[in-house]
């Protein structure tokens, strides 16, 4: 059990700091220009991410339905082009700086107001959208941890198990990210009185309804392709139960995954394979979870170098008859 719990602080050397940079940078950047949504289509998304005539535009002249801090800022400004377009060649600047080794303390500090304000005035129109939660999140705690570090800097503090500034934004990054999941877990204990699990019945309803919108945005007949399988599900209620029960322990215990590299790459994978599954059945991608999850959790880039320094370390065999 100790194998799975022990706590070790995730290490990062330097060339994967640089990979998680670049990584988080694009991922960041998307938020003002929305190159994700083409990623089936690499050239095309290029293009969007670097295209200044491609990049998103606010039209919203009004917040009719103030949403966070819209509450109490008119956050309308942001749409004015005059004062848009500087701001978003400054954060290009700003991510650019970041993935440079810029402390995250000044690097990030406009992409989070820009990008925190920019999707506050998007969602104070009516429709609150949430994909990109655990994006806007990480980003708000790495400037957060930078903020930290300096502050520790200032005052001779050390950081938390002998971290760097950068390893400390990525730690933060990780916990920020498994909170969210397991307060999702605990909002579906407590918003079914702790039925989640009989309630998964009811699940094959929203699948049929996400796949008739799809298809009656897009008049794409893909999108009814799985349609039997809401059938399947409402006639056998016990395997919604089974494989949506899986996720509330993967979600109420996500924390652990922050003990170590291991138990990291478990629920990693175990988060991934459960939201390819919703995605396969609500056409809903959550690209910016996975993303985050393969990573941050995954850790594939660390696996792989780990994996060739146990090959190249190995002792040579004697060659036979010597």
């Amino acid at each position: 059990m100790n194998y799975w719990l022990a706590l070790e602080p995730f290490r990062h050397a330097r060339w994967e700091l640089a990979i998680l940079r670049v990584v988080l940078a694009l991922l960041f950047w998307d938020i003002h220009t929305a190159w994700i949504g083409f990623w089936r289509e690499p050239s095309r998304a290029v293009v969007q991410a670097f295209s200044p005539s491609l990049r998103l535009d606010n039209k919203y002249e009004a917040m009719p339905h103030p949403n966070g801090v819209g509450m109490f800022l008119d956050l309308t400004v942001l749409s004015d082009d005059k004062v848009e377009r500087p701001l978003c060649a400054a954060t290009g600047v700003s991510l650019i700086l970041f993935v440079l080794g810029v402390p995250a303390a000044f690097s990030l500090a406009l992409p989070v107001v820009f990008g925190l304000g920019v999707t506050t005035l998007i969602n104070s129109q009516g429709a609150i959208g949430h994909n990109a939660q655990a994006l806007h999140l990480v980003l708000l705690v790495m400037w957060l941890a930078g903020v930290w570090s300096q502050a520790c800097r200032a005052t001779g503090r050390p950081l938390p198990h002998g971290f760097t500034p950068g390893e400390l934004g990525l730690d933060w990054a990780r916990q920020a990210l498994m909170a969210g999941y397991v307060v999702s877990g605990l909002t579906k204990l407590a918003s079914t009185d702790g039925g989640w699990l009989s309630a998964t019945r009811y699940f094959p309803l929203h699948v049929m309804k996400n796949n008739d919108m799809e298809f009656y945005d897009t008049l794409n007949p893909a999108a009814l392709k799985l349609d039997w399988l809401p059938q399947v599900m409402m006639d056998h209620p016990n395997l919604c139960i089974f494989f949506f029960g899986l996720a509330i322990p993967l979600e109420l215990f996500a924390f652990l995954g922050l003990r170590n590299r291991r138990i990291a790459l478990l629920f990693g994978l175990g988060l991934l394979v459960f939201h390819q599954s919703v995605t396969e059945l609500t056409h809903l991608a959550f690209l910016f979870h996975k993303l985050l999850l393969f990573f941050l959790f995954v850790s594939p880039q660390w696996w792989l170098v780990e994996g060739i320094k146990k090959i190249t370390r190995r002792p040579q065999q004697p060659a036979a008859g010597t």
